[in-house]
């Protein structure tokens, strides 16, 4: 991985950076997951009042709607 065009490092030396990779990538492990965190932190945010169910964490409740979500993390058939 290299430093995105135009990033100024102090003293040139690019080595001692690590870089945060801030979207998933599709197919890895975690794609799944970071998409569930960023999912359920939208429909929770303020003003959105859902509440996740404490049966089904993929169930979302608020008075007026019910949303389920599911996601395939089944990497089996890769």
């Amino acid at each position: 991985m290299e430093l995105p065009v135009g990033m100024a490092i102090n003293g040139g030396d690019t080595h001692k950076y690590i870089l945060r990779l801030n979207k998933s990538i599709y197919g890895l492990r975690q794609s799944s997951l970071n998409w569930f965190k960023l999912l359920s932190g939208a429909l929770q945010k303020k003003g959105r009042d859902f509440k996740p169910s404490q049966v089904d964490p993929c169930l979302f409740i608020r008075k007026d709607i019910v949303v389920l979500t599911y996601v395939d993390d089944d990497h089996r058939h890769n």
